[in-house]
């Protein structure tokens, strides 16, 4: 159990122990009967009289409290959303289904069980590719090898095409600990390879690869983490710049850095957010912030930069702690469609 664990439920044992004191003693005082001290309830129940509008108050509070509480720590967590989304597109002449899986961060809080209920998810949504956005693990100090979480994913590497690139997790790479390497959690990037390599799913490496599906060409065109390393564009020279290509990154921010002299790729897939993993939705604002510098706009669903369409989807686990509100973790499902 870590710190966050510890703030949530410890108030939630808080919270709901002073609202069964609070409904008790009015519950008391509601039988008063008339011939009763009102002196000595006033005394031993300070919420008697006046005070009982600040006691609705309080248990008022405490209750949406304890709600929030609840669905945070233990319901939106656990909850795996499927998310549906078009993209018409004249490149292409057929349908094409692609799972978007980004921000696994398996370890300390969620495991291999996870990832079981994910590929039933994915077994339902039948994809014709499916594309790891990084953080796959957590590696928030943890001395267990989180790769080994991954060896469920054996079961379908024969039934759909998978790739998979790195984010700033894999190299211990957090917003805090940029710029100061004795605060990172260490280079975890070469575990995950060779568990990976292991399974048989590529890793793309600020690489391209073109692959044929549906009887559709497809380029998917898949860059490191810029957090931990530099994006280097010289594999993407290889595109013809006619077939439909795909951009993944980890982080929304790459695309910012996509060549001027090159044409634009269909979509973009990002991850990184969480989208906002706790999010304010009165303020459209996260309560804590994930540095991306496209802005909160982009911290969740479709949008666009410069004419490139740009999804960023809200993962699938958690860091800090597990915690989301308002964030379901998701599998988004991007549809290629031609366009009429």
């Amino acid at each position: 159990m870590n710190f966050i664990s510890i703030i949530i439920e410890g108030y939630l044992i808080v919270a709901v122990t002073i609202v069964f004191i609070l409904l008790r003693d009015l519950k008391r005082l509601k039988n008063v009967s008339k011939n009763n001290n009102h002196y000595r309830f006033k005394h031993f129940y300070p919420f008697y009289g006046p005070g009982k509008v600040w006691a609705v108050s309080v248990i008022i509070i405490l209750m949406i409290g304890i709600i929030v509480g609840i669905d945070s720590r233990f319901f939106e967590i656990n909850h795996i959303t499927i998310k549906n989304t078009e993209i018409q597109t004249i490149s292409i002449q057929q349908p094409i289904k692609i799972a978007w899986l980004t921000d696994l961060q398996l370890g300390n809080h969620k495991k291999d069980a996870w990832l079981k209920k994910i590929i039933n998810k994915l077994d339902n949504i039948k994809p014709d590719l499916i594309l790891l956005g990084g953080d796959l693990i957590d590696n928030e100090g943890s001395y267990e090898n989180e790769s080994q979480y991954f060896e469920p994913l054996k079961k379908i590497t024969n039934k759909y095409p998978i790739y998979y690139i790195m984010g700033n997790h894999e190299y211990g790479v957090g917003s805090a600990s940029r710029g100061h390497p004795e605060w990172q959690t260490g280079d975890r990037s070469k575990d995950l390879m060779k568990k990976m390599d292991e399974i048989g799913i590529p890793l793309l490496l600020n690489q391209l690869e073109c692959l044929n599906i549906n009887n559709q060409s497809l380029c998917i065109f898949g860059v490191d983490d810029f957090w931990a390393k530099p994006i280097v564009f010289d594999d993407l020279k290889k595109w013809d710049q006619i077939t439909p290509l795909i951009f993944i990154t980890h982080n929304p921010d790459a695309v910012q850095f996509w060549p001027s002299n090159t044409n634009l790729p269909i979509i973009t897939l990002a991850g990184h957010t969480h989208g906002g993993q706790v999010w304010l939705p009165i303020v459209k604002r996260p309560l804590l912030t994930a540095e991306v510098d496209l802005g909160f706009k982009y911290y969740r669903g479709l949008n666009y930069w410069n004419n490139i369409p740009i999804y960023t989807s809200t993962g699938l686990g958690e860091s800090g702690g597990p915690v989301r509100f308002c964030a379901l973790p998701e599998i988004s499902v991007i549809e290629l469609i031609p366009a009429n």
